[in-house]
Order: structure tokens, then C-alpha cells, then sequence
């Protein structure tokens, strides 16, 4: 059976910007794994505009640390689903835009037989996913800095009926400093 599973940086004041991420050999070998566990890799669009122009350029690119290559590869091979309103195109393969957040269609990576959906990134698609009670598994990455500023903190905007309960699973210190907490929701 499947599960959706949310994977976001974040300092510990809250900033969920790309430039704060400390994404190493460990970090991409722990991120490798999850991608093994799920079948479609999804994104909001500013998110996955920026993998789309990072990580398909890393296949062409000679020299590049085999992690990344690594996870260059396994990231284009997998189905990749970008949820936005105002996208018209991608051109990175195995691609799909979604125009919104329909649980029904979520669901469907839960079911028997499903390796499940993993968000990467994306804080508004995670906050959405969230508000819907549809995410099973949630992997907090704490990067070793604090930021400041940025311009976006994890669930700024989410307003909740009701609180959403979390059970502690387990926690990873990476050498980097990052350290990774794993919940999962309590239903």
C-alpha cells in the first residue's frame, strides 16, 4: 500500500528556501531511498521549475559527483507530477501538469498495490496536501543554519479546522549537521 510522503528543508526559523539547503553525497543518498519507496515524484511550480533547470543539466554535465548524477538519473526516470494552474509546458521527461489538488486523484497512490507519492520541496503543494489530510508521511530536514529572511516559511499561510496530531518515527543526524525528523500522521 501506498503513501504520500512530504519531504521539505527547512531552518530552524522556519525558511524553506532552496539557497539554505545543505544537499550533499548523504543527504542525496537518504533522498535516494525515499525515491525508491514511491512510484511519482511531485512538485508546486516554482519547485519544480527549479529541478527541471538543475538536475536534467547535471546528466549533461562532465565531472559531476556521482550522488548527483545518481540522483539526476533516478529523479528524470521517474514520473513527475507539477501541480500549477499556470504552467503550460515542461520539458523535462516523464512530466505532468496537474491544474489543482483533487483527493480523489491522491488517494489513488494510497491504494494496494501503489509505491506511493513523494513531494519534494514545494511548501505550498505540502500545505495544500496538509489542509487535505492526505499526507501520510512527513520528513522534516533541519538545515544547520538559521536564516533570517527568505522568502517563504513552511505553512505561513495554512489555517487549519483542527490541530493534525504527528507521531514521532525516528530521527537521523546527517554529518553535514542536517538533521532529518521523520513523522507520521496520526489518524
Amino acid at each position: 500500500m501506498g503513501k504520500v510522503i512530504s519531504l521539505i528543508n527547512t531552518t530552524p526559523d522556519g525558511f524553506v528556501d532552496s539557497q539554505y539547503v545543505n544537499a550533499d553525497a548523504e543527504f542525496h543518498e537518504f533522498v535516494h531511498g525515499l525515491l525508491g519507496e514511491t512510484q511519482t515524484v511531485a512538485f508546486g511550480r516554482n519547485s519544480f521549475e527549479l529541478f527541471q533547470q538543475i538536475w536534467p543539466a547535471i546528466l549533461e554535465k562532465e565531472g559531476a559527483a556521482e550522488s548527483q548524477v545518481r540522483m539526476a538519473k533516478a529523479l528524470t526516470d521517474k514520473s513527475k507530477y507539477v501541480f500549477s494552474s499556470g504552467l503550460t509546458a515542461t520539458t523535462w521527461s516523464n512530466s505532468t501538469i496537474v491544474k489543482a489538488v483533487e483527493t480523489s486523484a491522491i488517494n489513488q497512490f494510497k491504494q494496494p498495490g501503489q509505491q506511493g507519492l513523494l513531494t519534494i520541496g514545494s511548501p505550498g503543494l505540502i500545505a495544500e496536501l496538509t489542509k487535505q489530510q492526505l499526507v501520510d508521511d512527513y520528513y522534516f530536514c533541519i538545515q544547520s543554519v538559521i536564516a533570517g529572511n527568505g522568502g517563504v516559511r513552511l505553512f505561513d499561510k495554512l489555517t487549519l479546522d483542527a490541530r493534525q496530531p504527528l507521531k514521532f518515527v525516528e530521527s537521523r543526524q546527517l554529518k553535514s549537521g542536517v538533521v532529518i525528523i521523520h513523522y507520521q500522521m496520526v489518524r
